[in-house]
């Protein structure tokens, strides 16, 4: 049975465009010695054979690490078979097509000397043009990605895709701005709206440094509530009249560019965990994230329950989730003095909870118009990141 896989070719697929140059696919992980003579049919014995050496070459890591990184270079090297279908991101928003058309070869001192030659095809396919499953899947974490149930979905798009679409090799890539932080927030409080969240940013340059100037890591960039969507007038006259905040989930969070050193995942997760310890749930929010950081990302979580969301201009997920705590009334009072539109946002949701039912819609309408706009198609989206210079 063809497979088709997801190869990610170097960190965010930055030898792709060398790997289409020279007809390759490949992959280092730290292994630096020939596997001609360790082609295992089974993953597991590969494993058993380089986990230590990946181990020895990689202090600090965990064994699950290791298992994982040897199980990706199992799968270039050896699990993949001829004829296979492979997707590789090139970075610009599209995918980068090859049939699989040899055995496996090594190449000393390179970037990638673990190979696979490779049948690039004229035809690329956009990420834009994929379903929203497809999407998910083939934007996971990790260097490979089984996408073989989306066969038929790979096959349409490529068929679909003009001859010769692939961009011009000779093409140098025009230099852009980066794109800015704040520029996120619309993509993200969009996204959060698809989960029924109601999502506002605090603008931190017009919080009062007269009130606690020496204040650091106090304000969430985004905070947002989501409200329980029970239907029948008597669920919600009980649960107002006996547990009225359990109707709302309040949440905050801390949105960075990238993260891509365990200093930067660690300063920025324990800024989260500050500025979010107010809500029932915290979480960390980055655009790009480094996959070697996953073991330390599952540990912070495991042990303090701020959540981690990697955000994609098209889609979001969520990593590692928030564990759920009680509000915090007392810095919730502290932000209320701090900042007019942190105090603005409690003031509206409080007068959601506390409406009749007669008056509730009014008050949601009135409320809504204090959180931060989303976009009303994928069209506007597009747009927007382009003019921003996102990835889309």
């Amino acid at each position: 049975m063809k497979k088709y896989n997801r190869v990610m070719l170097g960190r965010g697929g930055m030898y792709a465009e060398q790997c289409r140059k020279e007809g390759y696919i490949g992959a280092n992980f730290d292994i630096h010695v020939d596997l001609s003579d360790s082609l295992f049919d089974n993953w597991r014995h590969f494993n058993k054979k380089f986990i230590p050496m990946w181990m020895e070459n990689v202090p600090g890591k965990t064994a699950t690490a290791a298992g994982l990184s040897c199980g990706a270079l199992w799968t270039i090297v050896k699990g993949l078979n001829d004829g296979d279908v492979v997707l590789c991101p090139s970075g610009q928003g599209f995918y980068y097509v090859g049939i699989l058309s040899g055995g496996y070869y090594y190449v000393p001192n390179t970037e990638l000397p673990h190979r696979r030659p490779i049948n690039w095809l004229d035809k690329v396919v956009y990420r834009k043009d994929m379903t929203k499953e497809l999407q998910h899947s083939s934007g996971s974490i990790g260097t490979c990605c089984d996408i073989t149930k989306y066969a038929s979905e790979i096959e349409s798009l490529i068929n679909r895709s003009p001859i010769n679409s692939t961009p011009k090799q000779e093409e140098k890539p025009k230099i852009v701005k980066n794109f800015d932080e704040r520029s996120l927030h619309k993509l993200f409080c969009s996204f959060l709206r698809t989960r029924n969240i109601y999502a506002k940013t605090i603008f931190h340059e017009q919080s009062s440094t007269r009130v606690d100037s020496a204040q650091k890591w106090v304000h969430p960039d985004i905070v947002g509530v989501q409200f329980e969507e029970f239907k029948n007038d008597a669920t919600l006259s009980l649960l107002k009249a006996t547990e009225p905040k359990e109707s709302v989930h309040i949440y905050s969070y801390e949105l960075k560019r990238k993260i891509d050193t365990d200093y930067l995942l660690k300063q920025y997760y324990f800024q989260a965990l500050s500025n979010s310890s107010w809500a029932n749930y915290g979480y960390l929010v980055a655009f790009e994230i480094n996959e070697d950081l996953e073991d330390e990302m599952e540990r912070l979580n495991n042990a303090f329950g701020i959540g981690i969301i990697l955000m994609q201009a098209n889609d979001s997920k969520i990593l590692f989730p928030a564990r759920e705590k009680q509000l915090d009334y007392i810095t919730i009072e502290k932000l209320n003095n701090l900042n007019q539109g942190f105090c603005t946002f409690i003031s509206k949701l409080s007068k959601v909870m506390n409406a009749s039912k007669d008056y509730t819609a009014d008050a949601k309408n009135s409320f809504e118009k204090i959180c931060d706009k989303i976009f009303e198609s994928d069209e506007e989206q597009e747009a927007f990141c382009k003019e921003h210079n996102i990835p889309f």
